[in-house]
């Protein structure tokens, strides 16, 4: 299969973007090392969105755009995997100013799923891996998620982030239920052959 370049093209200068971005804004190095860090984060959200939810699209609503990400979910999965790596450099740099507090070590789980996906997004992997490699996928997709959408609801507890809270929870529900709206699909697909 044949990697798609564009998500890679975003990958890229969306984490360039963030990385400036997160620069300008910020007053001093601390400010600015955070500023990477959160503007990093975010730029991974579209490719977890698209990724988590394009078989389901695809077995939902068939048509050449949802064909198209089915289609592509290795490409998009590396350019997230590109974004986070990007926003491991910022999270480090980070970590290394003077003055940061404490960072919770939870995030390692997530990156070990990333790595492990991203290292195993080949033919040759898939076929010694076998079973075990839809299982990692399955369970890696689930747990990135999973850190995306507590990161975002934790924003509803603080009220300077409350609004992006408020903006992007929904969204991830909304993908949380296009995956069970076509797993019951499947289901009752199963049933009836």
């Amino acid at each position: 299969m044949r990697l798609r370049l564009e998500p890679f093209a975003y990958a890229i200068i969306a984490s360039a973007l963030a990385i400036s971005l997160g620069h300008l804004l910020g007053h001093d190095p601390l400010q600015r090392a955070l500023y990477m860090t959160r503007f990093t984060a975010r730029v991974g959200l579209p490719l977890v969105l698209l990724i988590y939810t394009a078989s389901s699209l695809y077995r939902l609503w068939p048509n050449q755009w949802t064909a198209w990400l089915a289609r592509n979910r290795r490409s998009l999965g590396l350019s997230f995997a590109l974004t986070h790596s990007v926003h491991l450099g910022a999270v480090l740099n980070y970590i290394a100013q003077p003055g940061s507090p404490p960072q919770p070590a939870a995030g390692i789980i997530g990156y070990v799923f990333i790595y492990m996906m991203a290292f195993s997004s080949n033919a040759a992997s898939m076929k010694r891996l076998g079973q075990w490699w839809h299982r990692l996928h399955a369970v890696g997709v689930q747990v990135v998620f999973l850190y995306y959408l507590s990161g975002y609801a934790s924003m509803l507890f603080e009220p300077e982030m409350r609004a992006l809270g408020l903006a992007v929870v929904p969204m991830l529900l909304a993908a949380l239920a296009v995956r069970i709206a076509a797993w019951r699909k499947r289901s009752v697909a199963t049933v009836r052959v």
